[in-house]
């Protein structure tokens, strides 16, 4: 309700400023837990290196040339690189932050130095969970879930004003993601459907509109999370799993866009349904890796979309 509000009046000003305050306290917070953690866990650092690389939990690349694993060298440098393509290239929660800087420098030097913050972020976020797997010595499973664990630990073996400091860094990264969402899917909504077709719409309709679309996606957004809330396993993954079934037809119609000049609006909507049919079904009908959706999908999207633009041309 309080991402809602703060979106809802402030628009991407409000977004943009509230996630810079958010992320000081979410990446803030997440150090709190690195150190407290140290000190928990006796011998510190060096024991907890120690039991973690025996377990080879320390690995970063793995070369094993098996599609079938999701998290390999080769699934994070072709999958990832079109995965970030598309997510920082084609999706309206981060193409309207580029477009809002003041002139294309500017974007591509946040572009760019958003690249860094996020591997800073990742290998934060990894490291605290080695740090409370050898901490509590247990599988994922004794706790129910895998994201029941640092909750657990903040209010369990912390403080309470660093145990504060933590649930409120988790609730700012949460609603960092959720007010971005909210902001681009009610200006997609608008620029994308709503004035396409009522191009005349005064700008006091469209604020009004704006809103209540934004009210609209809040309330779907909500429905889903409660539905979802006890059949997720590991949140992450779903929420990227989810995100690259669509990447891949959005990315496959935007190169179609930007690599060809024979490509055609039918062309393309034939291959973007192509593309996405084909990342349902790996989604829901194979256990191919998440990590490979969006290559399959934007191979699929843009192979189909440009023989398409050819046949209908020609018919």
């Amino acid at each position: 309700m309080l991402t809602l509000i703060y979106t809802f009046e402030g628009g991407l000003a409000a977004v943009i400023w509230t996630d810079v305050v958010q992320t000081f306290i979410y990446i803030g917070g997440t150090l709190v837990g690195v150190f407290t953690i140290l000190h928990l866990v006796p011998g510190g650092w060096p024991a907890i290196h120690s039991a973690a690389a025996s377990a080879g939990k320390l690995k970063v690349f793995d070369f094993t040339p098996n599609f079938w694993l999701p998290y390999t060298f080769w699934a994070g440098l072709i999958g990832g690189a079109l995965f970030n393509t598309a997510s920082h290239g084609t999706d309206q929660l981060i193409v309207q932050r580029l477009l809002a800087a003041r002139n294309q420098r500017e974007s591509g030097t946040a572009l760019l130095s958003s690249g860094i913050a996020i591997f800073f972020q990742f290998a934060l976020f990894l490291l605290v969970g080695v740090m409370l797997w050898v901490y509590y010595g247990l599988p994922s499973s004794a706790f129910g879930k895998a994201d029941y664990i640092y909750p657990k630990f903040i209010v369990s073996k912390l403080p309470h004003g660093i145990s504060g400091l933590l649930i409120a860094a988790i609730l700012a990264a949460a609603m960092s993601n959720l007010s971005a969402a909210l902001n681009s899917l009610s200006s997609s909504s608008m620029m994308d459907f709503y004035l396409r077709r009522r191009p005349q719409t005064d700008d006091r309709a469209q604020l009004r509109l704006s809103r209540v679309s934004t009210f609209f996606w809040a309330f779907l957004l909500f429905a889903l999370a409660v539905l979802s809330l006890h059949k997720v396993a590991r949140v992450i993954e779903v929420g990227l799993a989810i995100a690259s079934v669509a990447y891949g037809a959005l990315l496959g119609v935007f190169l179609l866009g930007v690599l060809t000049k024979r490509a055609t609006e039918r062309g393309a909507m034939v291959g973007m349904l192509f593309g996405f049919a084909i990342e349902l079904y790996l989604w829901l009908g194979t256990k191919v890796p998440w990590t490979w959706y969006v290559a399959l999908g934007t191979t699929v999207t843009f192979a189909v979309g440009y023989a398409a633009s050819l046949l209908l041309a020609e018919g």
